[in-house]
């Protein structure tokens, strides 16, 4: 009925049960079941093996993480989204044996990212890619600047020529004015960044670390509200995105 497997794992050091789970998003059982059964479990582990460490990995979806804490008394140590904005894969361990957890793309063909739990020195991301993007940034005074110049503009066509013509005029003047007010910059986005880190984000927050390393404390503070802001959109976005997935 469960997909819930255990391993033991002998080292010399000491023994490790593993727990590996998948709880579907439409389970055919009560969601309680499945929390009464893990709850056995930790607990026939526990006094079959008092010294050894208990890991309870793998999918869990919508179980709350809350609910699996209570029933087994042990520590969540994921706290990145693996698949979008969710935390559907997580790690439940009865010590903090783990110094380090990293959660990276999956080596396989899965929208879903692995999580590394390891102890000992900072590990490098083999698979980690770059992307240079481009954006534009956007500031009150840039706007400000914008509509100034805009109030003594003046744009006027030949009517002699056809509307492709002045068509084509008139985007090239919108794109110079664009370009001159809003340029373009690059910036790199990693393949261990959030779905939420978008150019613009990225930009933000390396904007408010400076402005917090030279003392610009109230500055920062304002542009984290707006990154915040960002940040609270684009997982909106993102939700609304799965969720027309699902009704498709």
């Amino acid at each position: 009925m469960f997909e819930l497997l255990w391993v033991r794992v002998c080292t010399d050091a000491l023994d490790v049960i593993v727990g590996a789970l998948y709880h579907p998003p439409q389970p055919l059982y009560q969601t309680a079941e499945l929390l009464n059964h893990i709850e056995v479990c930790v607990d026939a582990v526990a006094s079959a093996f008092p010294a050894a460490l208990i890991v309870l990995a793998g999918d869990f979806n919508t179980l709350p993480e809350d609910d699996v804490v209570a029933r087994t008394a042990m520590c969540s140590i994921v706290d990145q989204p693996t698949r979008g904005t969710n935390k559907l894969d997580r790690i439940y361990v009865s010590e903090p044996d783990y110094t380090s957890i990293k959660v990276v793309t999956s080596t396989g063909k899965s929208d879903h990212k692995a999580v590394i739990a390891y102890t000992g020195s900072p590990l490098k991301t083999a698979n980690k890619s770059k992307t240079q993007l481009m954006f534009r940034r956007r500031s009150p005074n840039q706007h400000a600047l914008f509509l100034s110049y805009l109030s003594s503009l003046d744009i006027s066509f030949d009517t002699r020529n056809d509307v492709q013509t002045n068509f084509d005029e008139l985007y090239q003047i919108m794109l110079c004015l664009l370009d001159h007010f809003y340029p373009q910059r690059k910036i790199t986005i990693t393949s261990t960044d959030p779905d939420f880190i978008t150019p613009t984000v990225k930009s933000q927050l390396r904007r408010k670390n400076r402005l917090m390393r030279a003392g610009r404390v109230e500055e920062a503070g304002a542009l984290a509200k707006q990154v915040r802001g960002a940040i609270i959109k684009q997982n909106a976005l993102q939700l609304r995105r799965v969720n027309t997935r699902k009704c498709a």
